[in-house]
């Protein structure tokens, strides 16, 4: 009988035990992170929401960290964010006015922005003059370096204002405009995405980048814990890059992994 006790008493502790320990392994933390539509880097309908989106999430899961995104259009995004409604937004570049309000992480990306054109216009540019007589297609609220803004300032070329990238693409196949500005991922991205192979194949860009932008994670200086989340944010994206995902995840964008007949 002793043992008959001695035998229940300790597989009763090994089940409490056993469940205690589940439990603990189960109550990871969470951040809430507004996100926007950027394909193939952030998208709600993308696997893993995206390239930016997965190597954010996988930076935090190593360290035991779960991420609940919100979508929201891009000034609504910022500014749930800066308000303090969500933890932290994803991915901005930075600037004087977000740091009042975000406390930067470490680079999740960096992606060079260059012009786009049809094959059969020849062009070559190594200074801004080199633009003159072009008209060049923009996407409205984007901003794409002191650059090319002096350079509209000082009415180099003429410039046109579209509501969308697919709406310049679109205006730059029917030659209303001879150059568009984008990254080379995005713009090769909305083109399989929403174009035909034939259309596809009548565009190129130029190699030379207008600017090279890192774009981070930002952490909103009214979560309670701002700090905190940017150190395990940071110290999970250094090991993320230290053990290949993070170049492998680019590598995965330019196959065309992250899209949604993927998931």
């Amino acid at each position: 009988m002793i043992l008959c006790s001695l035998f229940r008493t300790k597989t009763t502790t090994l089940i409490f035990f056993s469940c205690w320990c589940s439990l603990f392994a189960q109550a990871e933390e969470v951040i809430r992170i507004t996100n926007g539509e950027w394909p193939p880097f952030m998208s709600q309908d993308y696997l893993n929401y995206g390239a930016g989106s997965h190597i954010v999430s996988a930076a935090f899961a190593l360290e035991n960290i779960k991420v609940i995104y919100g979508f929201y259009p891009w000034k609504r995004a910022m500014k749930e964010a800066s308000e303090g409604k969500w933890d932290a937004t994803l991915l901005w570049g930075k600037n004087e006015e977000r740091q009042q309000y975000f406390l930067y992480s470490d680079p999740v990306l960096t992606l060079r922005t260059v012009f786009f054109h049809r094959k059969d216009m020849p062009f070559n540019w190594k200074n801004w003059d080199d633009l003159k007589g072009y008209k060049v297609g923009v996407t409205r609220g984007y901003y794409y370096g002191e650059g090319l803004k002096k350079s509209i300032e000082k009415n180099i070329f003429e410039v046109d204002i579209g509501n969308t990238d697919v709406i310049n693409l679109h205006k730059l196949l029917a030659k209303r405009i001879q150059l568009f500005v984008i990254e080379p991922e995005v713009g090769y991205e909305l083109l399989a995405e929403h174009f035909t192979d034939a259309s596809t194949e009548l565009l190129t860009n130029h190699p030379r980048p207008l600017r090279e932008t890192q774009w981070h994670l930002l952490i909103s200086k009214k979560s309670p814990k701002a700090q905190y989340w940017l150190e395990k944010f940071n110290k999970g994206l250094k090991v993320l890059t230290l053990n290949g995902k993070l170049d492998q995840i680019m590598e995965d964008v330019l196959l065309g992994k992250y899209r949604p007949d993927n998931k």
